[in-house]
């Protein structure tokens, strides 16, 4: 469930144990961010958890007053801004006055661009050397899609991987020899759930495709209705949500003609989900609301509980998280009154995270337990990992790293006695990111080329390009540049590979931010315009041209 858990708090949990460890003492964190936007939602989740003092620096003296006045007004950490653009002022003070900011006794977080640290490196040597840890966020802020993404999908039992293969199997023999267009596409709707939650999207596209064929040709509303609604549900997971909500809203109108109430309440909040997905939380608590009023009306309890769940977690992301815990606890009322420990301890896991984010960290791990304990009940050993992870990322949090190591060694152990190759592999990179903060980078990279073994024993190459990227991470920290080019080549070639275009992009841009530290300008400009030109019409293309714009400027000044 660890991909519940938004995006945000996931990059930042390593840079609160950190601050929860340097409390009461000197200390220089650097963290590069992009997107303002995005370092403002990393900033108003730290003042969540800590006393801060933000500081917007402008000038060089107003940095030395504030350092050498210890005027942080009782705060527990302070956070320092940067402009977008550095000054000569700014990076003179950094490299000449640097010792200010071990002399205070709170640690000092400072956040600034790509384009402010390549100066710093090259202007404010001695203050870049003097740093404490360095951290680049990713911009891309997935949290939203993870969350948004669980909930979409056909409703289908299974027990384990083996059973979904051997259902695979029987369906397979089944469709040729099965005449019956009716029977054919049961079967072929099947064999497209089936590919869909063996991560084998495309083959599920072309299943679902085939039933929705056939669904027409018979005449069939109902089914046509379920087979787009499928499709989109694979447009979702694709990242393609124009499409999703293309063929969500077709299907809706199907349901709309067959006055099915169940229909139109599936299909809302699919559509619900996909605006969470694209961030428009709004239109997403609109598409919600009206599936809630659906599930009313049907008195659906496992629907409405579903549906307050889902308004929940949007206005957890909206930061609204009172509001958030009333409805997760509308939701926990209804799944006692249903008695469904598995549907409670969804929900428990959820009040959980708001506490996380809430900096509540006591009352997080309260109801995190409560769900281990609830999975231990039901024998869910697949529950109890995910539980366990939980429980260690709120004691990495915490600072209590030998606490995290423990718990996330324990769902580790479940994993492996599952055979989840995908569980072991995600728990090796928990226990790798530990050892990241406790700075042993030798043993993070040992963990971190573990799941990346695995990774490719069983052929997820996007997995695969993640653990690139982490061990590329690791040797940017080292300072050993050209490993981290060595490996963000690699990835690279993944993504290629995938045919992930804008991830393609991110990395080449990534890649080219390596060549300018290098100081290999016209590498990094090859890398740049690459990246431009994958990038046209995604998020990431205007990031891509200022460097570019950016350094055609330094090279012609």
């Amino acid at each position: 469930m660890e991909e519940s858990l938004m995006e945000d708090v996931e990059e930042i949990d390593t840079i609160i144990a950190e601050l929860e460890i340097s409390k009461g003492r000197g200390n220089l964190i650097l963290c590069v961010v992009n997107s303002p936007a995005y370092r403002d939602r990393i900033i108003q989740t730290l003042r969540s958890r800590f006393l801060s003092k933000v500081i917007l620096a402008e000038k060089g003296e107003q940095i030395i007053r504030i350092l050498k006045e210890r005027d942080f007004d009782s705060a527990e950490i302070s956070i320092w801004v940067m402009p977008e653009e550095p000054t000569e002022d700014l990076l003179n003070t950094l490299n000449n006055f640097r010792e200010l900011f071990y002399d205070v006794k709170v640690p000092n977080l400072m956040f600034y661009n790509l384009a402010f640290s390549e100066s710093v490196i090259r202007k404010a040597p001695d203050f870049w050397r003097y740093r404490g840890n360095y951290y680049e966020l990713s911009e891309a802020e997935r949290g939203i899609a993870f969350e948004a993404i669980e909930t979409l999908g056909t409703p289908f039992s299974y027990q384990d991987k083996e059973d979904l293969l051997r259902r695979k199997r029987i369906n397979e023999y089944l469709l040729e020899r099965v005449k019956d267009k009716e029977e054919k596409t049961k079967i072929l709707s099947e064999l497209g759930t089936i590919f869909y939650y063996l991560g084998e999207i495309n083959k599920a596209l072309k299943y679902y495709e085939k039933a929705l064929k056939l669904d027409e040709e018979l005449g069939s509303k109902e089914g046509m209705a379920a087979d787009l609604g499928n499709i989109g549900n694979v447009y979702a997971i694709k990242g393609e949500l124009d499409n999703a909500l293309e063929y969500y809203g077709n299907a809706l109108k199907l349901d709309e003609e067959l006055e099915s109430k169940e229909g139109m309440a599936i299909r809302l909040g699919n559509i619900g989900n996909v605006y969470a997905i694209k961030g428009e939380l709004d239109k997403a608590l609109e598409y919600y609301e009206k599936a809630l009023k659906l599930h009313e009306e049907l008195g659906s309890k496992e629907g409405l509980a579903a549906g307050l769940v889902n308004v929940g977690i949007v206005y957890r992301i909206k930061g609204e998280l009172d509001k958030a815990l009333e409805y997760y606890e509308k939701a926990l009322k209804l799944h006692e009154e249903l008695g469904s420990k598995e549907g409670l301890a969804a929900v428990l896991v959820n009040v959980g995270i708001v506490y996380q984010i809430k900096g509540e960290l006591d009352n997080a791990l309260e109801y995190f337990r409560k769900a281990l304990k609830l999975d231990e009940e039901l024998g869910s050993k697949e529950g109890l990992a995910a539980d366990l992870v939980n429980v260690g990322i709120v004691y990495r949090i915490k600072g209590e790293l030998d606490n995290a190591l423990e718990y996330f060694r324990k769902a580790l152990k479940l994993n492996e006695e599952l055979g989840r190759k995908e569980g072991i592999a995600a728990g090796l990179v928990n226990i790798g990111n530990v050892y990241q903060i406790k700075g042993e980078l030798d043993n993070a990279l040992e963990y971190y080329g573990k799941a990346l073994k695995l990774n490719e024993e069983l052929g997820r190459k996007e997995g695969l390009a993640a653990g690139l990227v982490n061990i590329g991470n690791v040797y940017q920290i080292k300072g050993e540049l050209d490993n981290a080019l060595e490996y963000c080549g690699k990835a690279l070639k993944k993504f290629k590979d995938i045919g992930n275009r804008i991830e393609t992009a991110r990395t080449l841009m990534n890649i080219g931010a390596v060549f300018v530290l290098k100081g290999e300008k016209e590498r990094a400009l090859d890398c740049y315009s690459e990246a431009k030109d994958l990038a046209k019409g995604s998020p990431v293309f205007e990031e891509i041209s200022k460097r570019l714009n950016r350094l055609k400027e330094e090279q012609n000044a």
